[in-house]
């Protein structure tokens, strides 16, 4: 990934907003540095993207974003000047793209397995759809940035699956808590309400690790019976989300609804 604020160095061209067509067009592989940030790094709007991405990486990046699809890692830089990729979850597509993913897998053109990394397993995340192509470090960014696109053009817009949770996938949270759950989930509910905290019994109990517990055990009464829309509307007031009266989903954010929507208007004007 690119840093879009380092100062321009050993002939590195700085870049402290999204690069223009002109940059695009004459800036080298070769010139563009490592942007060092681990992967799962989430962002809050589509123009956060500029910030963590790396330049050739980017537009295909945006195109996923606009379809709803997960991508959780790219790297495209002259510290690895012989490829450039970029990871997806597989398990956040919905069925339309997983069936594109294998084609697309069967054809060669991505790869579908794991992708271990300190912060990415196999066994908690399920397998990486890899997007990646050879470069050379006197290729341009639009020239890396094209193949990357064609092959982002390949999926659809889905409905987001990231961010979101629905009335089953907290129940099968609560009464499976620690086992692998079928339904898609990032991040967990943990994550979302303790953060970086790390709950450890041998420590004081926090305001946080309370809400965490508080919210477990009034699923557990649940008992596997399905929760009403006063429950999550309940459940969305406690962790900060946004109850959805239409579905009784609890979305991130405005924005993350907003994404929601879109693709409802899409498949209705379609």
């Amino acid at each position: 990934m690119v840093n879009l604020n380092t100062p321009d160095t050993h002939g590195c061209i700085n870049h402290t907003e999204e690069p223009t067509d002109e940059i695009a067009n004459t800036l080298m592989l070769r010139d563009v540095e490592k942007f060092s940030l681990a992967g799962n790094t989430q962002v809050n709007y589509k123009a956060d993207l500029a910030k963590i991405i790396e330049i050739p990486c980017l537009a295909a990046c945006e195109l996923l974003y606009d379809k709803n699809i997960l991508t959780y890692w790219s790297s495209s830089n002259r510290d690895s000047p012989d490829k450039a990729e970029i990871l997806i979850r597989f398990e956040s597509l919905d069925e339309k793209n997983k069936k594109i993913a294998n084609e697309l897998s069967n054809s060669g053109i991505v790869l579908i397995g794991p992708y271990h990394d300190s912060w990415n397993t196999a066994e908690e995340y399920g397998p990486a759809v890899i997007l990646r192509i050879e470069t050379n470090p006197n290729m341009t960014v639009n020239e890396i940035s094209d193949q990357l696109c064609d092959i982002t053009n390949n999926f659809v817009q889905q409905d987001i699956k990231y961010n979101v949770y629905t009335p089953d996938y907290l129940l099968q949270y609560a009464l499976f808590y620690g086992k692998p759950r079928t339904i898609f989930w990032f991040p967990s509910l943990e994550k979302t309400i303790l953060g970086d905290e790390i709950k450890s019994p041998y420590s004081p109990q926090s305001e946080k690790d309370k809400l965490y517990d508080d919210i477990r055990y009034f699923l557990h009464s649940k008992n596997w019976n399905k929760l009403s829309w006063e429950d999550m509307k309940k459940i969305a007031a406690m962790i900060g989300r946004i109850y959805n009266e239409e579905d009784w989903f609890l979305y991130k954010d405005a924005e993350t609804l907003r994404r929601h929507n879109n693709y409802k208007n899409n498949q209705s004007v379609g």
